[in-house]
Order: structure tokens, then C-alpha cells, then sequence
């Protein structure tokens, strides 16, 4: 009879090679790409429309600022008239709606005061 010579190598006990561990590293990096794009895809997009609504959000304010001025703007020369342009204002509008709607306006300053 003939003799069998059985050798078990337990690799578990021995280092992972350098070249397996940068190829297993390499894979790794590779797979997580994808994620890593759609992560910056998804960020970007969230801040695109944060910045699309602060844009619309200062845009609001500005208009918003300047009905304000043209309204103060507006009422200041209605109240600083004097006698003189008022008769003139009166005399240019008169007999339309324009004249009316100034009177009215002179009638609620002159009542608020």
C-alpha cells in the first residue's frame, strides 16, 4: 500500500497579500462611486432650490420696498403741497377721476391729522 500525504494550508493564518488588499480596496472604491455621484447630485439639487428661494425671497422684499417708497414718496408731496400747486392740481385734473381720487386723498390726510 502507498502512502497519501494530506497538507491542509489554512490561509486565514497568513496575511492578506498587498497586491490583494489594494485590488480589494480599488473594487471597493469603484462600487461606491455611484453613491457617491448621486450624493453630490441630491446635495447640489437641494441647494440649487435653497438658493432659487432666497432669490425669490429677496426679490418679494425688494418689491415690497418699493411700493413702500412710491407710496411714502407719493404721500409726502401730497401732504408738503402748497396752496399754490394744489390749486394748480385741482385746475389740471379737475372734472375726471384723477381729481377726485386726489381730493378724496387730501380729505383722509386732512382728517388723520
Amino acid at each position: 500500500m502507498s502512502e497519501v500525504h494530506i497538507e491542509i494550508d489554512d490561509r486565514r493564518s497568513r496575511p492578506p497579500s498587498p497586491f490583494a488588499a489594494g485590488a480589494v480596496e480599488d473594487l471597493l472604491a469603484i462600487a461606491q462611486q455611484g453613491a457617491m455621484v448621486s450624493n453630490l447630485a441630491f446635495a447640489n439639487q437641494v441647494r440649487n432650490t435653497d438658493l432659487a428661494g432666497q432669490t425669490q425671497l429677496a426679490r418679494q422684499q425688494g418689491m415690497s420696498r418699493l411700493r413702500l417708497a412710491i407710496l411714502a414718496k407719493a404721500a409726502s408731496q401730497v401732504q408738503v403741497a402748497s396752496a399754490k400747486e394744489a390749486r394748480a392740481a385741482v385746475e389740471a385734473f379737475s372734472g375726471n377721476e384723477t381729481a377726485q381720487a386726489l381730493a378724496d386723498l387730501r380729505a383722509v390726510l386732512a382728517g388723520s391729522r
